[in-house]
C-alpha cells in the first residue's frame, strides 16, 4: 500500500510541475467541456492529496489500511471540491467571458502605445465597458505601425489582436 500511495502522490506532483512548466511554454489548455470535475487540475489534486494524506497516515498512525484509504479518500474529495469551486469553475467562467469580449472588439478602433514592427508584436490600448485595456497586437500587412497611430481591430488570435492602420 505504501508504494501505491507514493506513486499516486508522485503522479499528482509530477503532473502539477509538468503542466506549470510545459503548459506555459507551449500554451497547453485542456478543455473539459461541461464536466469541470474531470479537469486535469482536479484529477492531479485528488491524486496528490490522496497519496500524501494516505502516506502520512500510514506512517504516523497504527490504523488499518482500509481506514487509512477511506479517510484519505474523504480528505482528497474535500480538497478537490474546494479547488473545483474556488479555482477551476471561476477561472473557466472568466476565460469564457474574456474570449467573448475579445471577439466583440473586432471592428473597433484602438491606439498603438508600443509601435508594431513588421515581424514583431506591439501593444494597443482600447476602451471596453468604460475601462481602458491594453493588449498585444500585430499588423495585418507588411508595414510597421508607429506609436500613437489609430488602428482598427480586424481579428483576434490567441489573445493577440490583429490590426490595420486607419
Amino acid at each position: 500500500m505504501e508504494t501505491l500511495l507514493i506513486v499516486l502522490f508522485g503522479i499528482g506532483v509530477g503532473y502539477a510541475v509538468l503542466s506549470a512548466v510545459v503548459g506555459d511554454i507551449f500554451g497547453l489548455d485542456v478543455h473539459t467541456g461541461e464536466h469541470p470535475f474531470l479537469s486535469p487540475t482536479i484529477i492531479a489534486t485528488f491524486l496528490t492529496v490522496f497519496g500524501g494524506v494516505g502516506y502520512m497516515l500510514l506512517h504516523n498512525t497504527g490504523w488499518s489500511a482500509v481506514l487509512i484509504a477511506g479517510l484519505s479518500l474523504l480528505v482528497a474529495l474535500g480538497v478537490s471540491s474546494v479547488v473545483l469551486f474556488l479555482v477551476v469553475i471561476p477561472l473557466q467562467a472568466a476565460q469564457k467571458g474574456m474570449a467573448m469580449s475579445a471577439k466583440q472588439m473586432i471592428g473597433l478602433e484602438a491606439e498603438v502605445v508600443t509601435s508594431i514592427e513588421v515581424s514583431r508584436l506591439g501593444e494597443i490600448v482600447y476602451e471596453q465597458g468604460g475601462s481602458r485595456h491594453s493588449a498585444p497586437a500585430k499588423s495585418t500587412g507588411s508595414e510597421a505601425i508607429p506609436y500613437g497611430a489609430q488602428v482598427r481591430i480586424v481579428d483576434e488570435l490567441a489573445g493577440t489582436f490583429v490590426v490595420e492602420k486607419v
